[in-house]
């Protein structure tokens, strides 16, 4: 970042720095000015490079309802989606939905705000997941972690009380990067669900239950490698192996946002699509504020700042053109 400012600022661009966006001119589908605090900038082109409103949470609850209470932020508390909501407000077609994210079950021990990567946990694919009656509630061996863990907030938000539990037990340790707060640990199931909050009788029983299905089969966490339990009503299909050598392990999950894929819509040349059906002629758009326009159907790992770099070149290069040649 340092790098990209000290190229900015050697071709004359200005950086201002607490600079709230709190009012956007137009006149029809054409961009005016800004107002920063009580000044108004005017520009012959606009390019809106902000992020989604996952710190929100007002915003969030109007998709997902009360349950947004209990997220965490994974991120910064500014992207509460000022200038997102401004855009809309002038006429930006919308694409996405409110309830669409990147939700990850990060500790349930991390903090509202910025807790970033160090709170993700990574060993779901290694034990169970139960929620608060210790009752399992998906497959945890769909698919290689990096591409299901994105899935897990999402499920864990649909739990009672928005949260749930990994258990484990040693035989997975050394297997996962551990996140920054330890587990808690014990010498007995039981002993476990008594620590986590969890009735003794109902974690024994999943567990016992979870142990019985477990098929025969040559365990390998680096492949899909299909040993899986039979019979119940979740069952596992990958890396399903007893949790039967103590001590044993949890971890409390909640859903962590990462970024919304609520945006405006915009063409292959980042141009801003408005409601009426009009290009907005001089407005376009790069990064989260836009995702929803990539992201509907998944995500990869890096996909966010590669966004950020593809169509903030393309908006730029753009802007530039309709700036110079107007």
């Amino acid at each position: 970042m340092n790098a990209l400012y000290r190229h900015a600022e050697s071709l004359g661009i200005e950086i201002h720095y607490d600079a709230m966006v709190t009012d956007i001119e137009f006149d029809g589908d054409e961009f005016k000015s800004v107002t920063v605090g009580d000044k108004v900038i005017t520009a012959t082109s606009f390019v809106a490079a902000a992020g989604g409103f996952e710190a929100n949470i007002e915003w969030l609850k109007e998709g997902w309802g009360d349950i947004a209470e209990n997220f965490l932020i994974r991120g910064t508390p500014y992207n509460t989606g000022g200038l997102l909501k401004l855009l809309l407000e002038n006429g930006a077609q919308k694409i996405g939905e409110p309830d669409q994210c990147h939700a990850v079950a990060i500790d349930g021990r991390a903090p509202k705000f910025d807790g970033g990567i160090c709170t993700r946990v990574d060993c779901v694919s290694l034990g169970i997941v139960v929620n608060k009656h210790a009752e399992r509630f998906y497959d945890e061996g769909e698919d290689f972690w990096p591409k299901r863990y994105a899935i897990w907030g999402r499920l864990v938000a649909g739990q009672p009380d928005q949260f749930a539990h990994v258990i484990i037990d040693q035989k997975a340790i050394g297997s996962f990067m551990p996140p920054v707060f330890p587990a808690e640990k014990a010498d007995s199931i039981e002993e476990l669900a008594e620590k986590i909050g969890l009735d003794p009788n109902a974690l024994s029983k999943t567990v016992n239950d979870y142990n019985a299905a477990v098929q025969p089969g040559e365990f390998d966490h680096t492949e899909l490698d299909g040993v899986h339990t039979e019979g119940l009503k979740v069952n596992k299909t990958n890396w399903a192996r007893a949790i039967d050598e103590g001590p044993f392990y949890a971890y409390i999950l909640r859903p962590g946002i990462t970024f919304t894929y609520l945006g405006v819509e915009v063409t292959e040349q980042a141009q801003m699509k408005m409601a009426n059906g009009n290009l907005s002629k001089n407005v376009f758009a790069a990064g989260e504020i836009m995702a929803g326009n990539v992201l509907g159907q998944g995500y990869l790992a890096g996909i966010g700042m590669t966004i950020g770099n593809v169509f903030g070149r393309i908006a730029g290069n753009e802007a530039a053109d309709y700036a110079l040649n107007r």
